[in-house]
């Protein structure tokens, strides 16, 4: 198992793996998967306003985490978050997350963030996302919620 930063070449792999995160994930299933609109997004990310590491065994992407900072709504403070972190169901006991995390602090650090925040609301494996965050020095602060809007 290895990670790496990934480059826009790494993008159809990116866009086979966040399908498969979007069929498994409860919350995200009934939404729709703009392939283009993911295509910006991870140019953007790629070519500089973040990074996305990706883990692979035997050159197939496994799993991924993108990885973007901002300031903090009340100060200057540089805050790290992650956009998404997906590994696939058959390598979740593997490596891959814990490698996965380990890049995104370090790139957090290298970043000169002052925190790093990041969740789950996937609903998939919550219990055992929250360990694996526990696991590296976070606390859990809170709770998410979401509300789909409809409009007419």
């Amino acid at each position: 198992m290895q990670v790496r930063v990934a480059t826009l070449g790494d993008v159809p792999a990116i866009i086979q793996i966040a399908r498969q995160f979007i069929l498994e994930a409860p919350n995200y299933s009934n939404r729709e998967l703009s392939e283009e609109s993911l295509t910006k997004n991870l140019q953007a990310v790629i070519n500089g306003s973040g990074a996305v590491v990706l883990a692979e065994r035997q050159s197939k992407v496994v799993g991924g985490i993108v990885c973007l900072t901002s300031k903090d709504w009340f100060n200057d403070e540089l805050i790290a978050f992650e956009q998404v972190f997906y590994v696939d169901p058959k390598f979740r006991s593997s490596r891959a997350p814990f490698l996965l995390l380990e890049a995104f602090i370090r790139w957090s650090k290298l970043m000169k963030a002052n925190r790093i925040q990041c969740g789950t609301t996937t609903k998939i494996n919550t219990k055992g996302c929250l360990r694996l965050y526990e696991r590296f020095g976070f606390r859990e602060y809170g709770v998410v919620f979401d509300m789909e809007l409809k409009h007419e």
